[in-house]
């Protein structure tokens, strides 16, 4: 579906830039064809979900971000675990502060069920994040850039920023460009956009606005947590991930090339029933599409640094001949809750 998008003052507030854009922001409602004159057509759009046949892949249910008695939190190690897998997750990882949690991890069995349990730490520093598959994240370093060094150093460890909205009035959002532009993008994967019952909601613009800042060269996948301390935290934010196996390396390799897709419940009033559920994503490079077939939900939102650019199932990357989009990202929302895609890359 062909269309011509007319973009708002949000898109380049910050200095963010779309594809041939000035750093200036743009004038409200401004047609960007007759703004810029003619922007090449893309090429190609990399996509998360390539390889994946969503009729035998497994889903497995994951919160990548919680907390015990080691650090601020009510329960124990092994409580929360149980509590996690009665509720029908697969995966958790507890992130105490400052504390790496590595004592009973792998796959664990609660009652019948299996339920990966990964190490990890929250680094409490001025931007707290998380560092996953690591034995130990000290000693402390002097800031953030070097602490993130020197997890991505030491352990080789995944990491992503925790709650934005809790930092973002300390750091300028070149803080964010300078550090995704920086670091490997297999190490510092992504950033917290819903964190326990959304509450930072800003995040959602913030992770835009990152995007928008160093896309296409790179990618900034997104994250749903429930960051829960105790019991009545747990189930409002969770990550799915789509892998074969429950294993430590096909989990790993989905949380660092995106291969999952985020709910939550918390923005949508009065919550009732099934969330989203994606049967498959279709991206057809020949026609340069991108087609989203779903249910248990009543409206879609594709976005592109941060404007909603389409309510179709299918979205059509060149419009009328020409591309304004850096990356491409669908949420789908229901009377369960939302559920949010990893971006798609635009070339």
């Amino acid at each position: 579906m062909k269309k011509r998008i007319i973009f708002s003052f949000w898109a380049l507030t910050f200095g963010l830039a779309f594809t041939n854009c000035s750093p200036d922001p743009l004038p409200d409602n401004v047609d960007l064809l007759q703004y810029f004159g003619s922007i090449p057509p893309a090429t190609t759009i990399e996509s998360p979900y390539e390889g994946i046949d969503f009729d035998i892949i497994n889903r497995f249910k994951a919160v990548l971000h919680t907390h015990t008695r080691v650090s601020d939190g009510k329960q124990t190690a092994d409580e929360m675990i149980k509590a996690y897998a009665d509720r029908g997750y697969h995966i958790l990882a507890i992130t105490d502060h400052d504390q790496v949690y590595a004592k009973n991890t792998g796959i664990v069995n609660v009652n019948g069920r299996d339920i990966l349990v990964i190490k990890g730490i929250e680094l409490t520093m001025t931007h707290h994040f998380n560092s996953l598959f690591e034995d130990s994240g000290k000693p402390l370093q002097l800031n953030v850039e070097s602490q993130i060094n020197y997890e991505i150093k030491k352990h080789n460890s995944v990491l992503f920023l925790n709650h934005p909205g809790r930092h973002i009035w300390f750091y300028p959002m070149t803080f964010y460009f300078d550090l995704f532009n920086k670091f490997p993008a297999e190490n510092l994967v992504g950033m917290e956009v819903i964190n326990n019952a959304d509450e930072y909601p800003s995040d959602k613009d913030t992770w835009h606005k990152v995007l928008t800042g160093v896309s296409p060269n790179r990618t900034v996948y997104g994250f749903a947590n429930d960051d829960a301390h105790y019991y009545s935290e747990i189930g409002s934010s969770y990550n799915e991930y789509l892998t074969d196996n429950l294993n430590e390396a096909e989990v790993r390799n989905a949380i660092v090339h995106g291969k999952s897709f985020f709910y939550t419940n918390a923005t949508v009033s009065r919550p009732t029933g099934s969330m989203p559920y994606v049967k498959d994503v279709i991206v057809n490079r020949a026609t340069m599409t991108i087609t989203v077939e779903a249910e248990n939900y009543s409206k879609i939102e594709w976005r592109s640094c941060g404007v909603v650019v389409c309510t179709d199932e299918e979205i059509a990357i060149n419009n009328d001949g020409y591309n304004f989009y850096k990356y491409v990202q669908f949420t789908l929302t229901g009377p369960g809750g939302q559920l949010f895609s990893q971006p798609f890359l635009i070339k």
